[in-house]
């Protein structure tokens, strides 16, 4: 059986504490993936973007877990700053029969009624999945308090505030322990919450004016196969400067992203976990251009009905 450990090292998780952070050739200007309070990052929307305007990025997505809550208040404080544009986004758990694959959304009106409905609806389900692995540790005897993760998460519960919750109590002594052993994919206190197909979560996020990227392609099986459906369904990106990805792991979706044409996206996965060797803001990302394709995508297929044209981008 093979060890989740050496799995995520192999294929450059952002959790693993041992690898060193990956930086491209260029100076970095884009992040496309980062996370607030409003799901289980650990900065606030303000205190994110502040950080952000100590950095070189000029353009950045705020793409939080099932919610949009952190968007507004990040596009007022990113207002005061001239030289740096906020893309709305969002991040969404979809699954097939046999992988769970997380689609990013970008460009979205997040006033949409019918992707909000939707995302309340993943939000209780959320909530009622992170209670019954908290329910789980407890059988294993590494009990955690749910309050705790309730005052952490500030609403929106993810598997992160479980996983600090379990440093909290001693039981682990870091959040990649407690997903290698726990919580990840092949952890034994880990369940499965009802997902979208991909291919549906790609409609929801264009009935919002958004366009779809696979997220953190390391984590997809049958990657190929799906990458194929989804791009005939409209998909136009998939992250390849993301995370902790050797050259050879770049080489390899970007090499995909040729094939379908698709446009080479990327971000550091920030949550503010404050790990060793954690990706930060300004430390990797997709070449300059990136936004503006990922604009122009949105432009070709929805015209006029973009959810949101973000000052900045042509």
């Amino acid at each position: 059986m093979s060890d989740p450990l050496t799995e995520q090292k192999a294929f450059g998780s952002r959790y693993n504490q041992h690898a060193p952070i990956v930086r491209p050739d260029w100076q970095v200007e884009i992040d496309l993936h980062l996370h607030t309070t409003a799901s289980d990052g650990t900065l606030t929307p303000t205190q994110l973007i502040e950080r952000i305007a100590l950095t070189n990025l000029r353009t950045i997505a705020i793409t939080d877990h099932d919610s949009t809550d952190g968007i507004t208040e990040a596009m007022q404080v990113t207002s005061s700053h001239d030289n740096l544009t906020l893309i709305p986004g969002i991040e969404l758990g979809t699954a097939t029969h046999n992988t769970d694959l997380h689609l990013l959304g970008y460009f979205i009106d997040i006033k949409n009624e019918f992707l909000q409905m939707k995302l309340k609806q993943f939000r209780e389900e959320r909530l009622e999945v992170a209670k019954a692995m908290v329910e789980k540790l407890s059988e294993l005897k590494r009990p955690v308090s749910w309050e705790r993760i309730i005052e952490m998460s500030d609403g929106s519960v993810g598997r992160p505030h479980i996983a600090r919750a379990m440093v909290e109590a001693n039981h682990v002594e870091t959040v990649a322990e407690a997903f290698e052993r726990y919580l990840g994919d092949e952890g034994i206190a880990r369940i499965q919450r009802p997902k979208l197909h991909p291919i549906n979560a790609l409609k929801m996020i264009h009935t919002a004016g958004g366009v779809g990227v696979i997220a953190h392609p390391r984590t997809v099986k049958n990657l190929n196969k799906l990458v194929k459906e989804m791009s005939a369904a409209g998909l136009v990106g998939i992250e390849v400067y993301a995370e902790k990805y050797a050259s050879n792991k770049r080489d390899k979706y970007l090499d995909l992203a040729t094939q379908h044409n698709l446009v080479p996206t990327g971000g550091t996965d920030y949550h503010a976990l404050g790990g060793k060797n954690e990706s930060t803001p300004g430390t990797n990302g997709p070449p300059p251009d990136t936004a503006i394709r990922l604009m122009q995508a949105a432009k070709a297929m929805h015209g006029e009905k973009i959810g949101c044209v973000p000052k900045g981008l042509p």
